[in-house]
């Protein structure tokens, strides 16, 4: 049976994905989640979210991927045991590192590794299995047919994010949010060049880690418009290019191809822009079981955008 995994942003949103018919819901943790406070419960939240989910018989997933700068590492270690206190078994991660850390230390965790983690192929999703996840994420880019070779790795349970926002970087590889806080540092001194020559200038580099951007949010940089000068005169403002990965035609393509999960993101969406979404994918995946797929509703409206772009 093929799980859909829906995202929440809030307790209200929560109850929307569950109304909506999803078979998992997954949120993020405040302080520990891309994306920041709006998409992000509190540990008061994250109990209720629990109760409540189970309640239905279904499963709660968090989302810790953030990539924690050296000293936050200790302190994410140390909120995993009121997690496992909560009931919650899994976690969506996107540093290969602390994957392996918290499998090591939390053997009875179910890990996923984060769309962000950048799997798409088959000796990818290998050296995740090897690594310790129990699930790995791919890109709605990755077609069924591509699934289906990637699927026959045993022992991993292969995600698929079917409806989600493609961006001209590669998702969760960004390092734009560091620039917008410019704080650079001065390169490395390179002994064997000798001083630096007097009146030239050391280079320098912006701080930050992926994800966290030395801030610990994403600001949605690559989403703002950018103003387009030729020379000193203003020409327009544009967007960087990017585009809706809509997959609810290829529901039965993946089904087929032995997906284990189809993923949607969008925690950023308010409970009644998430619950059609859910509900439309809900509705291929029941179509699927039942041999009763519609012909006339292969697609998703163009206005339901997955982060409200």
């Amino acid at each position: 049976m093929v799980t859909l995994l829906a995202p929440a942003g809030s307790p209200e949103a929560v109850l929307a994905a569950l109304d909506a018919g999803a078979d998992a819901v997954y949120v993020g943790l405040k302080g520990w989640s891309r994306g920041g406070a709006r998409g992000e419960l509190t540990w008061e939240e994250l109990g209720w979210a629990q109760r409540r989910v189970c309640n239905d018989g279904r499963e709660l997933q968090v989302a810790l991927n953030t990539i924690p700068l050296p000293h936050e590492r200790s302190r994410l270690f140390q909120q995993i045991p009121a997690l496992l206190d909560l009931g919650m078994r899994s976690l969506i991660v996107n540093d290969i590192g602390i994957l392996a850390i918290l499998r090591g230390r939390f053997p009875t965790l179910r890990l996923t590794a984060s769309i962000g983690c950048g799997a798409q192929t088959v000796a990818d999703v290998g050296f995740f299995r090897d690594l310790g996840a129990s699930a790995v994420v791919l890109p709605g880019t990755v077609g069924p047919n591509e699934v289906r070779e990637i699927t026959a790795v045993q022992g991993i349970l292969v995600e698929v994010m079917v409806h989600m926002v493609e961006e001209f970087i590669l998702l969760g590889k960004c390092w734009m949010p560091s620039y917008v806080h410019l704080k650079p540092s001065p390169l490395p001194t390179d002994a064997s060049a000798g001083p630096v020559p007097e009146g030239a200038e050391r280079g320098l580099r912006q701080t930050g880690s992926m994800k966290r951007g030395g801030v610990g949010t994403c600001f949605k940089i690559c989403q703002q418009p950018w103003d387009l000068y030729e020379g000193d005169s203003w020409r327009e403002a544009r967007r960087f290019p990017s585009r809706q990965v809509s997959g609810v035609a290829d529901v039965a393509g993946y089904v087929e191809a032995g997906a284990h999960v189809l993923k949607l993101q969008g925690r950023s969406l308010p409970p009644d822009q998430l619950a059609p979404v859910v509900r439309r994918y809900r509705e291929a995946l029941d179509g699927v079981a039942s041999g009763s797929v519609p012909a006339d509703r292969p697609t998703l409206p163009a206005a339901w955008t997955v982060v409200g772009r």
